[in-house]
């Protein structure tokens, strides 16, 4: 949609998130995707949505290899860093309730997160669209599969699911939520990685904010979305916090140039290996639990 189309999104289509009818009002226009607000709870979407099927068409090899859409330059040239988030994070889910607890990482990739969560005790599956990545990951002894319902798991078998920079992609965050609800045990713990866009950089870089990348991402979040979704899936929101991670100056230079330039690729590739930390404010984890 053109950006001078943007009264024309006054539009009364029921919200993702709160299900009110009361329409929606412009909230950022980037490049010639926009972004809008909704009237009653303010949650950000980019408008109009994909459906499921589209949005999957956005995961193709070249996410992972040529930065196409916001993703990497070389996904797999990154496993050392990949891996000492997956610790990270790991870190902040806490350990497993019980031996080999189920673990469901939805958005896994190359399945890094996986080594790590088996390494600390898990019993560790993986949800990812991706053909390529699916395969590495059932490589390396995974069951994986290209959605949650898709590995066939039973209501209430599941100890902990993580969504790390995935939820803001998806086309119906509150039905991946309430899929999650099913599944995990009582108390059962759910990790969110996304972005905040109440965070300071968010507000100041407006939309030259680096989230801000349609039409890969969908949603733009803040605390009051997370707590909405998880009080309407039975889940309690415990933590919002700031997070860190370690990103490579390749993956910095590819996203830069969106794929699209060959000095800015081959920089990267040059770099792939040089880690630096991220912490601008933008980056926040979600705990929660099952109720």
């Amino acid at each position: 949609m053109a950006s001078g189309d943007a009264e024309g999104l006054l539009t009364l289509m029921p919200c993702p998130v709160c299900f009110a009818d009361t329409g929606q009002s412009p909230y950022l226009t980037v490049s010639d995707h926009a972004y809008v607000a909704c009237n009653s709870c303010g949650a950000v979407r980019l408008h109009p949505l994909p459906n499921a099927a589209e949005a999957a068409e956005l995961y193709g090899n070249d996410y992972f290899t040529a930065a196409a859409h916001g993703g990497y330059v070389d996904y797999a040239a990154d496993e050392p860093i990949h891996r000492r988030n997956g610790r990270a994070r790991l870190r902040k889910l806490g350990p497993p309730a019980v031996p080999a607890a189920v673990l469901v990482d939805v958005g896994c990739a190359y399945g890094f997160t996986l080594l790590e969560a088996k390494a600390a005790g898990w019993s560790p599956m993986g949800v990812d669209l991706n053909a390529a990545a699916r395969t590495a990951v059932e490589a390396q002894g995974f069951c994986a599969a290209p959605t949650v319902a898709e590995l066939g798991l039973q209501p209430g078998s599941v100890h902990a699911m993580t969504f790390f920079q995935v939820l803001e992609h998806l086309p119906d965050p509150v039905a991946a939520l309430s899929e999650a609800a099913a599944l995990l045990v009582p108390g059962g713990r759910l990790l969110i990685e996304t972005w905040d866009r109440r965070s300071l950089i968010a507000r100041v870089m407006k939309a030259r904010w680096q989230q801000a990348t349609p039409p890969s991402v969908l949603w733009l979040f803040d605390e009051a979305d997370v707590n909405r979704m998880c009080s309407t899936t039975g889940l309690e929101l415990q933590r919002w916090q700031r997070s860190t991670k370690w990103v490579s100056i390749g993956l910095v230079a590819g996203q830069l140039t969106n794929g699209g330039s060959r000095t800015g690729t081959r920089i990267g590739a040059r770099l792939q290996k040089v880690a630096l930390p991220y912490a601008l404010g933008d980056l926040v984890t979600a705990t929660i639990r099952k109720c």
